[in-house]
């Protein structure tokens, strides 16, 4: 099986196994995708027939019914809300706009930033930084260098460990780079999972400090990475003078997203199955004999360290239709992996697929070996 950069590769993994695209989609498990295991409650009947009228005509340039209803979600007014076709999109071209001299990188971090900050930036840093534990005089000296110009990125809650810092934890350091008048990216793409209050984020920020982006990914948590939508919110206007595309959206898209948006139950229907579900999977994990660790984690996946090398755990799963995520390309060595939470059944599937391949101890080196 090919090392894929991303999770979620679906359609590659059939085209290599030559296995017709439409079995793929409706047999093969995949928990390497940190999708929403809940469905938003929509009405595909009225999308459809919306579509057939206003497909024949542009799309709202300037999308502002769904920018009301996103605003009303996130607690923000229009002129804060730039919409995308997905994040990994809005990635590329906000560093194709600013073209950095530095970005800084907190890792961990999806491997769309680390992309676009080698092609579009003069100068790359990654820092390995537990923001717990205070701003390090390394970290002091790495942020001290940087221009106006340059850009930093956080993920939180982060990937691939699902671990979430509080505004307030965050908050010397965004003051820092405040203080630097840089570019601040901030990735809040899981933090729906743990709650919309913006007393969980740090939008509350953003009207002090104009050179901060939140990156924002309606997809994963809405369950439709097949429609490309994801929204950046700044201080008013922040990107008005960006070049962006002019119908980012299609039709289709808008009307997805509207319906997700408001369907009254998916919230508490989240919520409540992941309370319950997570600590389950996370403890049925733990008794699989190829699985040395389950971090705990506050969003809908989990990270596991392995017994055995992740690449050959990925690949025997792989052989039955089950796919996980490898993290060494996040720079977490040899023996991790990401993996989704997703229906009791499938998690179920999962968990006996490892037992039945214990048998991989006994061929492969163990993580105990290489130490």
């Amino acid at each position: 099986m090919s090392d894929f950069s991303h999770g979620g590769q679906i359609y590659q993994f059939a085209r290599e196994q030559n296995t017709p695209i439409a079995d793929a989609l409706a047999h093969i498990l995949d928990f390497s995708a940190s999708i929403n295991p809940i469905q938003p409650d929509v009405d595909w009947q009225a999308i459809i027939r919306h579509a057939q009228i206003a497909v024949q005509h542009y799309p709202d340039s300037q999308q502002q019914v769904l920018k009301e209803a996103i605003g009303h979600r996130f607690q923000l007014p229009l002129e804060q809300i730039t919409l995308t076709n997905g994040i990994s999109s809005a990635i590329i071209s906000l560093f194709n706009e600013l073209k950095p001299d530095t970005t800084l990188l907190f890792t961990p971090i999806y491997s769309e930033y680390r992309r676009a900050a080698k092609r579009y930036s003069d100068n790359t840093i990654e820092v390995i930084h537990g923001f717990e534990e205070g701003l390090s005089e390394s970290l002091l000296q790495q942020i001290h260098g940087l221009t106006e110009n340059s850009v930093a990125v956080l993920v939180n809650p982060n990937t691939p460990q699902g671990h979430y810092q509080s505004p307030e934890a965050l908050e010397p350091l965004l003051e820092l780079l405040r203080h630097k008048n840089c570019w601040v990216l901030v990735d809040e793409s899981f933090l729906p999972f743990i709650g919309f209050s913006e007393h969980y984020s740090v939008r509350r920020q953003l009207k002090h400090h104009p050179k901060m982006v939140i990156l924002q990914s309606l997809t994963k948590y809405y369950a439709c990475p097949g429609i490309r939508i994801g929204a950046l919110f700044t201080a008013a206007h922040a990107l008005d003078k960006m070049t962006w595309p002019s119908w980012p959206l299609s039709v289709l898209d808008e009307q997805f997203v509207l319906q997700a948006l408001t369907d009254p139950r998916h919230e508490g229907n989240t919520r409540d199955f992941l309370q319950t579900e997570r600590p389950r999977f996370i403890t049925a994990l733990s008794t699989c004999d190829l699985i040395e660790s389950v971090e705990d984690s506050m969003t809908n996946f989990v990270l596991v360290r392995t017994r055995i090398k992740a690449y050959r755990l990925v690949e025997c799963l792989a052989s039955t239709n089950i796919l996980i995520r490898d993290c060494e390309n996040f720079g977490l060595g040899q023996y991790t992996c990401r993996i989704a939470i997703q229906s009791t059944e499938n998690n179920h599937q999962l968990v006996q697929a490892l037992h039945q391949n214990r048998w991989l101890m006994t061929t492969e080196p163990l993580l105990s070996e290489s130490k």
